[in-house]
């Protein structure tokens, strides 16, 4: 089992301070990492993924430093945000030609078997692809490497409900193949089956990080015939 460490990383912007956030995660758990807009989700993401390394802390796989072995480290992660930038004015296949190589375990026979899975043609410039379809890309992109955490800032945009639950049954694959998973959505309902843990964030602050089972149990008690929903955690006091 592989664990992904969190050590008091911070962040601070000009009216915003993601304060010193510590955690860890296991390979083959879902944590879904919810908050309200402007919480400080996308800005964690970013420093754990290494898109922004002008952070205080640090991370690591298996002990292996985004800061001091980044290299390493980020063989070892996949990453799935809106701020990546692949080369746009070719197609996916290029892509995973020209960028494949730098990832020690890639495997074109892989991507292309996520690609016929999300229904998606390799062939297009990504310039031309739509918000889901540039996410299925990288999804793929992130899986055909086989990295020990998938890290996912709002994947679930722009994807229809009827993918939306196909998708959620690859991550299932994934997570059954021991891959952990780190995911940010606004759209949370899809998570309440899937998700192992959750990580909630207010105000540049995790204020909570557990397993579902125990966060159910202190929203519903007392009200047994109630449905847990992981969105209700942001407005109830646990």
């Amino acid at each position: 089992m592989s664990k992904l460490r969190c050590d008091k990383i911070t962040k601070t912007y000009k009216e915003f301070t993601l304060q010193p956030t510590s955690f860890t995660i296991e390979s083959g758990y879902l944590t879904a990492l919810i908050g309200l807009n402007g919480a400080g989700k996308s800005t964690l993401l970013r420093c754990l993924s290494g898109l922004d390394m002008n952070f205080g802390g640090d991370a690591n796989v298996d002990g292996m430093s985004l800061k001091y072995d980044k290299g390493d480290y980020q063989n070892e992660i996949g990453v799935v945000s809106d701020e990546i930038t692949y080369f746009m004015e070719y197609s996916a296949f290029e892509n995973g030609e020209r960028l494949g190589r730098y990832f020690k375990n890639w495997s074109t026979e892989r991507y292309y078997y996520f690609m016929d899975r999300m229904d998606f043609s390799p062939s297009k410039p990504l310039y031309q692809l739509s918000k889901g379809e540039y996410m299925k890309m990288q999804t793929c992109f992130s899986l055909a490497h086989k990295p020990k955490f998938l890290i996912m800032d709002e994947p679930l945009e722009g994807f229809d409900p009827v993918f939306r639950k196909e998708f959620f049954a690859i991550l299932q694959d994934v997570l059954n193949d021991d891959t952990g998973i780190l995911l940010s959505s606004h759209i949370t309902e899809s998570l309440d089956t899937l998700a192992d843990y959750i990580m909630i964030m207010k105000n540049g602050m995790l204020t909570i990080h557990n397993d579902i089972e125990t966060l159910q149990d202190a929203l519903l008690k007392g009200e047994p015939f109630h449905k847990f929903h992981i969105k209700d955690l942001l407005s109830r006091d646990i």
